[in-house]
């Protein structure tokens, strides 16, 4: 017995993020006892280097990480088309190709169906064994053990001809370099403040009236990041293409419409994505069949049929 999947190319796509309010991305709290007498809450902060003015330069500066851009959209995309959600600890729920939360037969459906979620966004490791011996339990308990054994391994099989790794894969967003430069130019200097603002706010007790105020240092708006993203085509794929890219895009008109990070019923968190560079590569080659920029998610939307017809034409031919 064997299985084959073959990886016949990916999107690239890099795109840009402007903050329309104040984001914030939280750091950990055990990562802010350093700043002394700081405030209560902190960005994600790192340090990275810039080439300004011909030279390189180290700067401190806020990121996004890859994963909340991910964790958003996914969440966003599950609650938007009412998928189920489930929990194996009773803490978190959310909707994964979970084996031991959905039950082997659920779990085959959200296969075979093709869900869009799992697909793109993944889903945690399950091995040949665990699905044929959730399967034979079944079979036996219906038509004894010589039959169990064939139609379990059937059941398997069909499965695993549709299961992959993780297609979509989010890279972390730094400030834009041209921002930067910007800011160097104006001033002769970059630092961690060119990018952040502090913000008051204040808690109110319902009994007593008495205030709780705090500080939180957030992303300013109007800073801009970049980031990239890439989804790989599978040898499965070609009859989903244009589902898979419609959802991406979805995925980023739900984030525009709500918020991204901490605090968005407070006003955080508002931002637009921009300047969407989609570059299609064919394996084995590594050959670029397709280039092209979009100014906005709208333009990206209206262009996923010519994407998808090039994918056609030099993948899947």
């Amino acid at each position: 017995m064997h299985f084959a999947r073959t990886l016949k190319g990916f999107i690239n796509i890099r795109y840009g993020l402007r903050a329309i309010t104040g984001l914030l991305i939280r750091m950990p709290v055990h990562a802010q006892t350093y700043r002394i007498g700081g405030a209560d809450q902190y960005p994600m902060v790192t340090r990275r280097v810039y080439v300004l003015n011909g030279k390189l330069y180290e700067v401190e500066v806020p990121y996004i990480p890859g994963s909340s851009v991910k964790g958003r959209m996914r969440s966003l995309l599950e609650l938007s088309n009412g998928f189920k959600l489930y929990s194996t600890d009773q803490k978190i729920w959310q909707h994964t190709r979970n084996l031991s939360a959905m039950g082997v037969k659920e779990f085959a459906n959200d296969v075979t169906n093709r869900c869009i979620i799992d697909d793109l966004f993944g889903y945690p490791a399950v091995n040949y064994k665990q699905i044929y011996d959730e399967f034979f339990k079944i079979f036996k308990e219906k038509e004894g053990e010589s039959k169990a054994k064939e139609k379990a391994q059937k059941e398997t099989n069909k499965v695993f001809s549709l299961l992959t790794v993780t297609r979509l894969l989010f890279s972390d967003l730094f400030p834009e370099e041209k921002y930067v430069n910007e800011i160097y130019r104006d001033k002769g200097i970059v630092s961690i403040a060119d990018f952040l603002e502090e913000k008051s706010e204040n808690r109110i007790d319902r009994v007593t009236a008495a205030a709780d105020p705090r500080d939180i240092v957030r992303v300013k708006p109007e800073v801009r990041f970049e980031g990239s993203l890439t989804m790989l085509i599978f040898d499965i794929d070609k009859d989903v293409m244009n589902i898979y890219l419609d959802t991406l895009i979805k995925g980023f008109k739900l984030i525009e419409m709500t918020y991204l990070g901490g605090s968005g019923s407070r006003g955080y968190g508002r931002v637009k994505f921009r300047d969407f560079n989609v570059e299609v590569v064919k394996l084995p080659e590594l050959k670029t069949v397709y280039s092209a920029s979009y100014g906005n998610v709208d333009e990206f939307a209206d262009n996923v049929k010519k994407i998808v017809e090039e994918i056609s034409k030099h993948i899947f031919k």
